[in-house]
């Protein structure tokens, strides 16, 4: 029998908030994936299989809605901070030693750079900690691209880095 739909959210809910806010880099934005996510989930909670760990689910869900909205609005504002503000109050909620955060925010520049194909597997393999095998199946696409991608995104962060 399936949980009540609250017990996931509880459950899930600071995990997807994390990964929404990765991908979009804009606290609004991150706002209306988590909503549209959950949205999805629960239209289609009947089509989860229960041997199948619900948040690598939960998080297929968030990244293809993700895609969706990159391909629909062009990926236009997703890849900036919408005031000196939220960028602030991202970089204090970043554990840090007094003098890391120029570096922290050298990389959190190059990572949102990135074009989002790139991001999402960055986000998901460095932030996240899944596998390539996990990749794979939340991205729904080979372990190899999975790979090349991580390859392809590490050579543009040490490229980007490299040149501050």
């Amino acid at each position: 029998m399936k949980k009540n739909i609250e017990a996931y959210v509880a459950a899930h809910g600071l995990a997807l908030t994390k990964l929404c806010l990765s991908l979009t880099n804009n606290r609004h934005d991150a706002e209306d994936l988590y909503q549209t996510t959950w949205e999805k989930a629960i239209r289609n909670l009947r089509k989860y299989d229960d041997a199948r760990p619900f948040e690598k689910w939960l998080f297929t869900i968030c990244v293809n809605t993700y895609r969706d909205r990159v391909r629909r609005y062009d990926n236009k504002k997703i890849l900036q901070f919408s005031t000196d503000e939220e960028q602030e109050r991202f970089l204090s909620s970043v554990p840090d030693e007094e003098g890391d955060r120029d570096e922290y925010l050298a990389l959190y520049s190059a990572v949102k750079k990135l074009k989002p194909s790139l991001r999402e597997a960055v986000v998901l393999y460095y932030f996240r900690d899944y596998s390539v095998a996990e990749l794979a199946e939340i991205l729904n696409i080979p372990a190899g691209t999975v790979k090349s991608r991580l390859s392809a995104a590490r050579a543009e962060l040490r490229k980007e880095l490299s040149d501050d």
